[in-house]
């Protein structure tokens, strides 16, 4: 037993340390205690500050062509062109090493640098070529920039949000979704005065920003009231015995207190991000939670739009509220849903007989009397 176990135990790998860097200290003072017996030392250093002036060039020009394709994503991914510099350069290791740069360059500055002969020796060479790259790895420059690591998190789906939309998807949307008419006829059996508002009967999906999840929605808004629950759709799974699932439906009123009802949630897995980042084990910064949340919402869009199952069922509401206590507007939130649910109604096909005064649009909410839902009171007779 306790074989296998050590067995197991082995097949879990370890978190990485920093062994490559103690590696390339080593080698760098390898490579210069070698250069250093092998010639003088003004002509170690001299040559020194012109390899690694020519690796600084070389890859600064490779990091501007980075640059240039971050400035197309200033307004979504940074708040200014100052973070999209960092994020291509990744300035604290650039720094360092172009000050260990100029230090050396100090050393022999009353010398040209080209004016020395170089040692034509094969080892010699191999050797000042180790002392430079090892020289970078130390000091952070040869470090993937934060716009490369983002770019490969992407391609290859790497990131937190890719993973959270998945699941999200795989364990609740997948679903839910396909059995949501089911529920909503059953519902409509069972309670009276239900308006059949057919193009808004879908999984209307709140995805902040911010990420900041709230239990209570009329607390947030108070246009947003609780009006009922769907019936419960109960499913065996991972070795649960009729796991529950619950949707819930709001009635969002305008700005002529007319209720508009839809079944209206957040997207859960976001409380996991805002978490993630008010904890310091997860290393997580409030920048990084927006871009995984913008990404989630990408990432979500394009599984839901791809699946079958789920077509017609849903619609995302995706919204910046990371704003300042009290610069926001106390609807907002109504104000949003309202702009989804007209442009939910312009996108459903509408019947011969329906007029064009009938629509909902986005700047003046009109329906017909007949869709109108009654007040809650009445209908909870």
């Amino acid at each position: 037993m306790a074989f296998h176990s050590q067995m197991f135990a082995d097949d879990i790998p370890l978190p990485r340390g920093n062994v490559a860097n103690w590696a390339s200290i080593i080698v760098m003072l390898t490579s210069f205690t070698y250069m250093f017996f092998s010639t003088e030392v003004k002509i170690v250093a001299q040559q020194i500050v012109f390899q690694l002036f020519i690796s600084f060039l070389a890859g600064s020009m490779v990091r501007l062509c980075e640059f240039l394709e971050e400035c197309r994503h200033i307004p979504s991914r940074y708040k200014n062109g100052w973070m999209a510099l960092n994020a291509s350069f990744n300035l604290k290791g650039y720094g360092c090493g172009l000050v260990m740069f100029i230090l050396f360059y100090c050393i022999v500055h009353e010398d040209k640098i080209g004016g020395v002969d170089f040692p034509s020796s094969l080892a010699w060479k191999i050797n000042l070529c180790c002392f430079c790259y090892a020289f970078l790895k130390v000091f952070g420059f040869l470090n993937p920039t934060l716009a490369e690591i983002s770019d490969i998190c992407e391609k290859n789906k790497f990131n937190v949000a890719h993973g959270l939309a998945w699941s999200y998807y795989i364990g609740y949307l997948k679903f839910v979704l396909p059995n949501l008419e089911e529920g909503i006829k059953k519902y409509q059996c069972s309670v009276k005065n239900v308006p059949d508002c057919k193009e808004n009967w879908k999984l209307y999906i709140l995805i902040p920003f911010s990420c900041k999840i709230h239990d209570k929605l009329e607390k947030v808004d108070s246009r947003i009231e609780f009006f009922g629950n769907l019936p419960e759709l109960c499913i065996d799974k991972a070795g649960i015995k009729a796991r529950s699932y619950k949707n819930s439906i709001y009635a969002i009123y305008d700005q002529e207190d007319r209720p508009h009802c839809c079944i209206l949630e957040y997207a859960t897995p976001l409380r996991s991000l805002f978490e993630m980042s008010n904890d310091a084990s997860a290393a997580f910064s409030k920048e990084q939670r927006l871009e995984q949340a913008k990404l989630f919402y990408v990432a979500l869009e394009n599984i839901l739009n791809n699946s079958q199952e789920c077509a017609g069922y849903f619609r995302l509401i995706p919204y910046d509220d990371d704003l300042e206590e009290g610069s926001m507007d106390s609807h907002f939130l109504s104000t949003k849903i309202l702009k989804h649910l007209a442009q939910e109604r312009m996108e459903y096909t509408v019947p011969e007989q329906t007029t064009w005064n009938e629509i909902l649009t986005e700047d003046q909410l009109m329906i017909s009397k007949s869709d109108v839902p009654q007040p809650l009171q009445s209908m909870n007779h």
